[in-house]
């Protein structure tokens, strides 16, 4: 994940976010924009370079598995009425790629990205020792572009938390990509555990991406209990 908004505001721009839970009526506009955002500001995904066209299909069906697991939020213009941004989130002990075929197809296309999160997480987390219902997994966080630079992410993060301290969830953990992301999640209590430069991961003797600046951050965070 990447490209979250600062803390800054822009006064010309003005907007009155409602965070809401993601639903199934969210579907079509979340998969639009997640489309969006991830193929032009996620950093490995430049290096996989998908297709829009074909990355849609999948980005609509990811959108409908998630708003089946109720863990996920959104942001919407209340001006407007238009998405201003999405946090996907998980159970930890989920298996996406466990789904069905086309969930499995979607991971293969960034199979780099998916080991090389799967690497640093076996590093840090010892999942078997989870329970369900215990970790929040915070999948990605995206903004739309006129949005940015207002805190949307921070307060997305947050509002994603306090849903899941309802749940019952103790623990938070997400997967950034680059700095601004990890700085949102610092601002919300977050703290790095563990990181894995870009440059050190390779697969069968191939560094696939390598040149890239940085690495992936495993951020981890404490849920609050009322």
């Amino acid at each position: 994940m990447e490209r979250p908004p600062g803390d800054a505001t822009h006064p010309d721009h003005p907007c009155s976010p409602v965070y809401l839970p993601f639903k199934t009526a969210d579907v079509e506009e979340a998969a639009r924009l997640y489309t969006d955002v991830f193929i032009a500001d996620e950093p490995t995904t430049h290096r996989h370079a998908p297709d829009p066209e074909i990355f849609l299909p999948y980005a609509r069906r990811y959108a409908e598995f998630l708003a089946g697991k109720e863990l996920s939020h959104i942001a919407r213009d209340s001006r407007t009425g238009e998405i201003a941004g999405f946090i996907f989130c998980l159970d930890l002990t989920g298996d996406l790629a466990a789904e069905g075929a086309t969930m499995a197809e979607f991971l293969a296309q960034f199979r780099e990205t998916v080991e090389m999160i799967d690497e640093l997480e076996e590093q840090y987390i010892e999942r078997d020792r989870i329970a369900a219902g215990t970790v929040l997994h915070v999948f990605q966080i995206g903004v739309a572009r006129p949005y940015r630079g207002r805190g949307l992410a921070q307060a997305m993060i947050r509002h994603a938390l306090l849903s899941a301290r309802r749940r019952g969830f103790s623990r938070a953990v997400a997967d950034c990509t680059g700095p601004a992301s990890r700085r949102a999640f610092e601002r919300c209590g977050f703290v790095q555990a563990g990181h894995l430069p870009y440059d050190s991961f390779s697969r069968n003797g191939v560094a696939f991406f390598l040149g890239i600046d940085g690495g992936i951050s495993l951020m981890v965070g404490e849920i609050e209990t009322a």
